[in-house]
């Protein structure tokens, strides 16, 4: 599902924000953006993530605000690597400009490798903490954002729901009602077909109990009817379902297919239809629930 969720945390001097939001998606897929003094605690992030999430794409981003009197980071130098640079460029200028010795400190700054960059100690477990306690707001956020769009796919489940049980209703008096009839239409229709050819009549209604029998979609619509109280049951569940009900609809669309081949009464046919359409409208939305 989508949603938005944002967090912050302060303890005075250092200010975390931490933005997170969501799309569909079949699996859990973490995407972070955050500073690299909180590099040590992307495992921790991600947990809390785990917590809360189960199904989507997940994008974090997370910002950190220091005060002036601040130190997130300290600067270590490489004094044997500083030496050697310092008597190398006082070599080349000895050779090149004897007259002018004196070594310039701008030329050390460009020289990235003689400086190491590492997080100060003491700040950097102040970050993580506030940066923790940030996600899990911002997760907090996120998942009642989800949960608003979880009550509208609800409902538009529950709707269709509504109508598909109707069908299925329909079809299984539609069928029920015809199938003396259809006992009966094929026993004449033999007999039309062999004219005045003697027939085991025994061996006739077997014939034509087996071909009843064939048509016969008692079982698909038991079965089509628990699967349909079972996705009620689940839709209004607090758990991730939404792999449970990829499962359930493909199980629908099974006994739905079944019906229709089995079925030559054009009301069924066309309600099969009607039903083939609104489960396809519910696998859609069920792309997007957890």
């Amino acid at each position: 599902m989508t949603g938005f969720g944002r967090g912050s945390a302060s303890d005075g001097e250092i200010t975390v924000w931490v933005e997170v939001k969501s799309i569909n998606s079949r699996f859990l897929e973490i995407q972070m953006r955050i500073p690299p003094i909180l590099s040590n605690a992307e495992f921790e992030i991600k947990k809390i993530i785990k917590k809360t999430i189960s199904r989507g794409k997940i994008f974090l981003n997370a910002q950190i605000i220091g005060g002036s009197g601040v130190r997130l980071w300290d600067i270590i130098v490489d004094d044997s690597l500083l030496d050697m640079y310092a008597d190398l460029i006082e070599q080349i200028e000895n050779r090149l400009v004897p007259e002018r010795t004196v070594i310039s400190l701008d030329r050390f700054l460009t020289m990235n490798e003689i400086f190491t960059k590492i997080p100060n100690t003491e700040s950097q477990e102040r970050v993580v903490s506030l940066a923790l306690s940030a996600v899990s707001e911002a997760m907090k956020s996120l998942r009642q954002s989800r949960r608003q769009e979880g009550k509208s796919l609800q409902a538009d489940i529950q709707k269709r729901i509504v109508n598909i049980k109707n069908c299925v209703r329909k079809i299984e008096k539609i069928h029920k009602d015809a199938t003396p009839s259809r006992f009966k239409n094929l026993r004449e229709q033999v007999e039309q077909l062999v004219g005045d050819i003697e027939i085991d009549p025994i061996r006739l209604a077997q014939e034509v109990a087996f071909l009843t029998a064939k048509a016969d979609c008692t079982e698909e619509i038991i079965r089509l009817e628990s699967h349909i109280a079972q996705i009620e049951k689940s839709i209004k569940s607090r758990k991730p379902v939404g792999s449970f009900l990829n499962f359930i609809l493909q199980e629908c669309h099974r006994e739905i297919n079944t019906i229709g081949s089995k079925t030559d009464i054009n009301e069924i046919s066309e309600l099969v239809i009607i039903l083939k359409e609104e489960f396809e409208r519910i696998r859609e939305q069920v792309q997007n629930i957890e």
